[in-house]
């Protein structure tokens, strides 16, 4: 994710200079040699001063290192001890909320810009969900749905946050209130995705969507996040390894060596992934993204639907790009830690995304009650 943000932030007129910063010092240098903009540093992410070193004296921060559980609490205070603005793609719902009911009130008073979530979901459906609901006068509920096939390149953090997020209980937010729910068991519902991919079960699971959308969008009454994979074999294998017990972070003794259930499963699902693939289970390429928001305009009911298909990379990065850019250029002045929906002009934002030609088709359905003749 952060290579591609790197390489979508070379060719921005904005910024004169991008600094690549990786625990990697040599993965950073093959990086940099992209672009003259970039240069590259090493810096380790759990050292508040050696991030204070990389940090000090930017105009933003893009922060894509995962899993954010982890990572991202450090990140974004260093950030707001510098006084540099900071935007990320944390995909953990509850780091999401720590985030913001931590450093929210610290952000607002250094007047320092951050957001959070500005991915593809969360980001883009959070963004998305803004303006739907910008042309209701009321919103009942918001749906996210989210798919991709298990062979797409990911970074090393990914494991960690499906096994982290996806499984157990995870938070959905229904007639009001916050409950729990059991990730990829409840909340069965057939959804039709984009081609290729086409129609399939999916099932709640744990995003910052369900987090975040209730606090911004005024009255909304339902919000969950669902999804699955493709192919779908790989969500039975995910439920078995949770049953397992093989998530836990406590170590085990294992000839010698002390491992961590949960590092150990992290390392060995892309071995899984290539398993399933070579069984003969075939999975389109990239993921696709639905929207779904419901509720009324003038007292008449209204559904606007929206679905697209990307890579995860692309569609990912590009995102926080855009973000980083327009806080650079005060398109975004937003003092404090919020979510998407809170402070991207959503528009505007759209309309720079579709223009990066990433997606595939993108879909824009309405659906409203007929009145009078046609």
């Amino acid at each position: 994710m952060g290579s591609y943000a790197v390489e979508r932030l070379s060719k921005s007129s904005i910024f004169s200079e991008i600094m690549v910063a990786d625990i990697d010092g040599e993965r950073a240098r093959k990086i940099s040699e992209k672009s003259e903009k970039l240069g590259y540093t090493k810096v380790d992410a759990t050292d508040k001063e050696d991030l204070s070193r990389v940090i000090k004296g930017a105009d933003v921060v893009v922060n894509c290192i995962g899993p954010f559980y982890k990572f991202a609490p450090r990140i974004l205070e260093t950030a707001i001890e510098n006084s540099v603005d900071y935007v990320d793609i944390c995909d953990d719902y509850d780091a999401t909320e720590k985030l913001i009911d931590d450093f929210d009130a610290k952000a607002a008073d250094a007047g320092v810009t951050c957001i959070v979530g500005l991915g593809a979901s969360p980001g883009i459906t959070n963004v998305i969900a803004a303006y739907a609901s910008s042309m209701l006068t009321s919103v009942e509920e918001i749906k996210i749905y989210v798919t991709r096939g298990i062979e797409e390149a990911a970074g090393g953090a990914i494991p960690y946050h499906m096994l982290h997020c996806w499984l157990g209980d995870i938070p959905i937010y229904k007639d009001g209130t916050h409950r729990k729910a059991k990730g990829l068991v409840d909340g069965e519902e057939y959804a039709k995705f984009p081609e290729p991919f086409g129609g399939a079960k999916v099932y709640y699971f744990g995003h910052p969507e369900t987090v975040t959308l209730p606090r911004y969008i005024e009255g909304v009454k339902n919000v969950c996040c669902k999804g699955t994979f493709f192919p779908s074999e790989f969500r039975d294998v995910l439920l078995q390894v949770h049953s397992l017990g093989l998530l836990s972070e406590k170590p085990i003794n294992v000839k010698g060596n002390e491992v961590a259930p949960l590092d150990f499963m992290a390392s060995f699902i892309p071995s899984m992934q290539k398993q399933i693939g070579a069984m003969g289970y075939k999975a389109p390429e990239g993921g696709a993204v639905m929207v779904e928001v419901k509720g009324e305009h003038n007292s008449q009911p209204k559904v606007y639907t929206f679905a697209g298909t990307s890579h995860m990379r692309e569609g990912t990065a590009t995102p926080v790009a855009i973000g980083a850019e327009m806080i650079a250029d005060g398109t975004i002045k937003s003092p404090g830690v919020k979510a998407p929906e809170a402070c991207v002009p959503p528009k505007k934002f759209i309309n720079v995304l579709l223009e990066d030609e990433l997606f595939g088709d993108v879909w824009m359905g309405v659906t409203e009650k007929i009145e009078g003749q046609l």
